[in-house]
């Protein structure tokens, strides 16, 4: 549904609007930015719903306990071998 609406606005925003989005008018800039907040907002939504299934993942499988200095030893010993030991 379109509607008339009488607005002020920066002159200078709308024309940098318009350059940046490669619009022909001020009203088609005007879509065009309105699409690109709609858009992003959805994209948020979305990340936060798979950051929400990752914690809930996490939850469920329980914390995991790891021994970090173990793996760190194992890349320092691998960092200081020779080449041609390891092939």
């Amino acid at each position: 549904m379109l509607r008339f609406k009488h607005i002020r606005l920066e002159q200078d925003k709308i024309d940098r609007a318009r350059r940046i989005l490669g619009a022909r008018t001020e009203t088609e800039a005007l879509h065009k930015a309105l699409d690109k907040v709609i858009l992003e907002d959805e994209r948020r939504k979305r990340r936060a719903k798979i950051v929400k299934q990752m914690v809930e993942l996490r939850r469920r499988l329980g914390r995991r306990v790891e021994d970090s200095s173990e793996w760190i030893r194992a890349a320092r010993k691998e960092r200081t071998e020779p080449y041609e030991s390891s092939h």
